[in-house]
């Protein structure tokens, strides 16, 4: 009959894969410590393991002290570790090995993504907008990304066009001069490649500005490029929203 294993055997078997893998990633000999080796992926730009390297370096500690067990003869293991951890270390493990991917988790599908054309009445949009509590909304003509409409877009428009009412009569395309990517005055747009993972995206939006222009959204397409289709859209609050959702 087989046993059940004991949590310091699955904690080692935990350590042993996240292991085994850093090792692959940095395709170094056998000698070189864990420690080291999360140090080395640092340095190579993991952010995985950048993000979570105090509770991998602790993780490490406690199988050493479980390894090498100076009372073997006495009582084996010397720490069992508590079905907390061996959880937390679990889903680290899964984040390390196989790290989520923000079209995946974070952002709104192509399909799904709420787009307008030139010929779209502004204020038809603007309800929408409100009532969907949607910031920004890409501009779409012949199959293509044009431009994006927002609250800045609107400010935009009024401040170089004073004492202009706007009513049932404008259109997006009245808004053509700034619905362009690049002549939003205070924000910009970023694509990203369809392989950026969720703590990618997350250290994106903590940059928070480039260039005098807060980070509004990032677009997500197959290789990062502006001319490809959208795959998905991310704003900062889909990332606030993902985080307030795990704190739950």
């Amino acid at each position: 009959m087989v046993r059940d294993m004991s949590n310091s055997e699955k904690f080692l078997a935990i350590y042993n894969e996240i292991d085994v893998f850093m090792r692959k990633e940095l395709n170094v000999e056998s000698w070189v410590s864990h420690k080291e080796l999360i140090r080395r992926l640092i340095d190579k730009g993991n952010l995985i393991i950048k993000t979570y390297a105090d509770d991998l370096i602790s993780y490490a500690e406690l199988r050493n002290a479980i390894v090498h067990n100076p009372y073997k003869n006495q009582f084996e293991p010397i720490a069992e570790p508590h079905e907390i951890i061996l959880n937390k270390y679990d889903k680290l493990k899964s984040q390390i090995l196989n790290p989520p991917l923000a079209l995946d988790t974070l952002a709104i599908r192509g399909k799904d993504i709420f787009k307008i054309s030139l010929e779209d009445s502004i204020i038809a949009v603007m309800e929408v907008m409100n009532n969907r509590s949607f910031t920004h909304v890409p501009v779409i003509e012949n199959n293509k990304l044009i431009g994006v409409f927002s609250e800045n877009t609107i400010f935009s428009y009024i401040v170089n066009n004073k004492n202009v009412l706007i009513d049932d009569e404008f259109k997006i395309k009245d808004f053509i001069e700034f619905i362009p990517l690049n002549n939003h005055c205070s924000e910009c747009f970023l694509f990203r490649p369809r392989t950026i993972t969720v703590i990618e995206i997350e250290e994106v939006f903590k940059s928070d500005i480039i260039g005098n222009k807060r980070i509004a959204a990032v677009f997500i397409t197959e290789n990062g490029r502006e001319n490809e289709k959208i795959l998905g859209l991310i704003t900062q609050w889909d990332v606030i929203a993902a985080k307030n959702f795990k704190n739950i």
